[in-house]
């Protein structure tokens, strides 16, 4: 059963495609997406790649040369961005997560314009994102209280650990998908203790058709959410309020 949350802990949620492509990259291409979309999407920002170059005798580190990776067009409020580059599409949405149905909706509606306007031969790589900062008012927990994943130390040892560090790799749909959960402790100034739970579920066998492609992106999330909520106990839910 599906659980929606007032609160759901999510800093940040993104789904990227990278594209298969039998042409040359047009740099017009955003340009043509930005105009149909900026009413919604006004803001633009241009992120830079750069290149380092290390001279064979003296040891020397110097950048060579930087170009345009990718261009970015944000709502004004901050609230959701678009990302075009080379054979690239990316959605990111911010909090207030504004629920899986208009995530899914704002992928769905942007995937079916980069298609039309970029016209790619398929995807070659598609990934779905979610980034969880789960934030307690005490300055320690006992995880075993509000997390079915955890770090265990070997018994003859005290459970009592500072700073750590997981990382698992779980296969999916018979192999295809590929989810890498990582979770770790986040330092605070406020005297707080916060957890980061970040999940990755990515497409590990490539070469998908579009239409593949859109049908792979509710399956993503379900196996993403399934994950989810399985890391996490009845006490951590009572904290994001759930809806019921």
């Amino acid at each position: 059963m599906r659980r929606n949350y007032r609160k759901p802990p999510i800093v940040e949620a993104v789904c990227e495609f990278r594209f298969r492509s039998t042409r040359e990259w047009d740099w017009t291409i955003p340009g043509l997406i930005y105009d149909r979309i900026k009413s919604e999407f006004p803001e633009k920002r241009q992120q830079k790649s750069f290149e380092v170059s290390i001279a064979p005798v003296e040891g020397k580190i110097t950048e060579v040369g930087g170009g345009l990776s990718r261009m970015q067009f944000l709502r004004s409020d901050g609230s959701a961005m678009v990302q075009l580059g080379p054979d690239l599409l990316a959605i990111n949405v911010y909090p207030p997560y504004p629920q899986w149905e208009n995530f899914e909706a704002l992928i769905n509606n942007h995937l079916a314009l980069y298609a039309g306007i970029a016209e790619p031969a398929g995807v070659k790589r598609i990934g779905l994102r979610y980034i969880n900062k789960i934030t307690f008012q005490e300055p320690t927990i006992e995880m075993t209280d509000y997390f079915e994943l955890y770090p265990r130390l070997p018994r003859a040892v005290p459970q009592e650990h500072g700073t750590f560090t997981m990382r698992i790799m779980q296969a999916y749909e018979g192999g295809r998908d590929t989810l890498n959960l990582r979770m770790r402790d986040v330092k605070s100034n406020t005297g707080t203790a916060s957890i980061l739970l970040d999940l990755d579920y990515f497409l590990a066998q490539p070469e998908f058709d579009l239409k593949e492609g859109m049908a792979w992106i509710p399956v993503a999330h379900q196996n993403l959410e399934g994950m989810f909520e399985a890391c996490i106990t009845d006490k951590t839910r009572e904290m994001f309020e759930e809806i019921r």
